[in-house]
């Protein structure tokens, strides 16, 4: 196929998805003006939800993985603490009798969350990665000020690279432009960028929080224009159950409905997001918790979907982090409304990471949700020459 036949495959692709984003998104985003209102537009809640602190990830290799996000990303890794055995770990992480975690090891990119890095040991551990269309499929999304310079760097460096930059030119979220990457461990990070904004953002609409707040300096990193975590995309079992959990339980707020996409002849699919090629996102939700990256969840159906769960343990297994100002208080709240917490809170009183509390909760969305609080910092800052974010420091 000649470059031509190639580029006009891809504009007849690019007007399909266009025109089902602008069929959903006309009837989707009309409802949630009236939702964002009743929230009050705030994304808080009784938990009073500071932003999202981490996202935590299991990676088949933690030195591979590290070295790899501060080799093409310019990451700092100011915090390693780890090993950690012990009965313990069952009931406050939902692991196997038998787990140990190797390493931890927290990572700083840009001005915006922190990623977390596990490496266990577990019987019956899964040594897969997930697809982004399984239920347990996620991505890192890292807003970039110049989508083309930040991906031209990409192509520099040699990183897998899916089809894009792709622009959505119809529907509420009109205005963004993303592409997704993979790592050598087959994840997915991806770059967005919508510089002018998107469709949705009318009056009357809290919008979601983007890094852009912290300013457009691109700071701790290599990557032109990156400026941090924008969002954490995860699939989703059931979406209309996930973004009913993650509302009425941390007060989160959905102002950006859109969706669906598909292409049901061709293999766009396969090349914007590395699904099947008959793979249909059917909708996605992008939901505000506070003043931090967002969560987008996808509603995903595919030939060949994983409807399995993971466990913390397992390769791809991912948790999100909030940051709380009050742990006992807020993991009390949260256990009267859910009735899903595992054991805790725990304490660090040792070591780099001392001065961290923490508890996890199941839910629905197929990962847990921690609720994290370090009112008075953590040891390691003590030491380190570039601290982590503190979602503390976010603007609104």
């Amino acid at each position: 196929m000649d470059e031509e036949m190639h580029d006009r495959r891809h504009m007849s692709r690019r007007a399909f998805l266009a025109k089902s984003a602008l069929a959903a998104g006309a009837v989707a985003a009309a409802p949630l003006l009236g939702t964002e209102k009743a929230l009050g537009g705030v994304g808080l809640g009784e938990l009073n939800l500071v932003g999202l602190d981490h996202v935590g990830i299991t990676v088949p290799n933690i030195n591979q993985a590290i070295e790899w996000y501060e080799d093409i990303f310019g990451a700092v890794a100011p915090l390693t603490f780890g090993p950690f055995e012990g009965s313990f770990l069952e009931g406050a992480l939902n692991v196997a009798r038998g787990t140990k975690i190797d390493q931890i090891t927290t990572l700083r990119i840009g001005h915006s969350a922190n990623i977390e890095l596990f490496q266990y040991e577990s019987p019956g551990q899964r040594q897969t990665e997930p697809r982004n269309s399984d239920w347990t499929g996620h991505h890192i999304a890292f807003y970039v000020t110049d989508i083309q310079a930040a991906v031209d760097y990409m192509d520099s460096r040699g990183v897998t690279r899916m089809f894009g930059p792709f622009t959505l030119t119809a529907g509420p979220a009109a205005g963004q432009s993303i592409n997704y990457f993979r790592t050598p461990w087959n994840s997915y990070v991806e770059f967005i960028s919508y510089p002018k904004g998107m469709a949705y953002q009318v009056p009357g609409v809290h919008p979601l929080w983007s890094p852009k707040q912290n300013g457009l300096d691109s700071v701790v990193t290599k990557v032109p224009g990156l400026l941090g975590i924008d969002h954490i995309g995860i699939t989703v079992p059931d979406i209309d159950v996930a973004a009913t959990w993650l509302e009425k339980n941390l007060g989160m707020t959905n102002p950006l409905t859109f969706g669906p996409f598909s292409d049901p002849v061709g293999d766009f699919m396969t090349a914007l997001v590395d699904v099947n090629p008959r793979a249909v996102v059917e909708e996605i939700r992008m939901l505000r918790g506070g003043n931090g990256p967002g969560v987008e969840l996808f509603k995903y159906t595919s030939p060949d979907q994983d409807q399995t769960a993971r466990r913390n343990s397992d390769w791809g297994g991912h948790h999100l982090a909030f940051y709380v100002r009050h742990i006992d208080k807020n993991v009390a709240f949260l256990q009267s409304e859910t009735r899903s917490k595992r054991d805790g809170p725990l304490t660090l009183t040792d070591g780099p990471a001392a001065g961290q509390s923490i508890n996890y909760f199941a839910t629905p969305l197929g990962t847990d949700v921690e609720l994290i609080s370090y009112p008075h910092g953590m040891a390691y800052e003590a030491t380190a020459a570039i601290p982590l974010w503190n979602p503390r420091d976010n603007h609104p």
